[in-house]
């Protein structure tokens, strides 16, 4: 089955079962949202843009809780990449300041949430429609808060621990070697 909205864009933007079994497997929170998920992204409070181009819809769900959710407009088609649970929403300021920090320090923003990361196995999955790349500490992950570094990075915790991460164009942070 595939369901789809219209963005505030005016695109429609599709959400597939296919891709709804990757997002509810990887933000097992979500399970039971995909209504709220579709109604984000086609009615939301806030439209936040992410480093490559995506588009962040966010809606708050219950006082101080907001869905987020990441889908990418192609002229007159778009797909839901992912969607999560936070309780940290960016302001528009600090987004737009965001934009303007080195790759260097982005990525020394994540550090601090690798370090708290637990050190035992880690499940690796690429979804390539999405160039999402899922890392995971723990299976089956059940967050319950995530939050986005200003590089496009979801981290995922259950209680204060972090249980995983969520790489949003995965294949663009390839380094390449001569």
């Amino acid at each position: 089955m595939v369901d789809r909205i219209v963005s505030k864009g005016g695109v429609a933007i599709r959400l597939t079962d296919e891709r709804w079994a990757h997002i509810i497997e990887e933000h097992g929170e979500l399970t039971g949202f995909r209504g709220a998920v579709l109604e984000t992204a086609s009615s939301p409070a806030r439209i936040l843009v992410g480093s490559d181009g995506e588009l962040l819809a966010v809606r708050e769900i219950e006082q101080g809780k907001h869905l987020v959710v990441v889908y990418r407009e192609q002229s007159e088609d778009g797909f839901i990449i992912t969607a999560f649970l936070t309780r940290r929403i960016r302001s528009a300021g600090e987004e737009e300041a965001s934009m303007a920090i080195a790759d260097i320090q982005e990525y020394l923003k994540l550090l601090p949430a690798v370090n708290r990361a637990p050190q035992h196995a880690v499940w690796l999955t690429y979804d390539d429609e999405a160039d999402t790349l899922y890392v995971n500490y723990k299976k089956p992950s059940h967050a319950t808060d995530s939050e986005m570094t200003d590089d496009d990075v979801i981290i995922r915790y259950e209680g204060n621990q972090v249980i995983g991460f969520t790489v949003l164009h995965a294949s663009k942070r390839v380094k390449k070697t001569a």
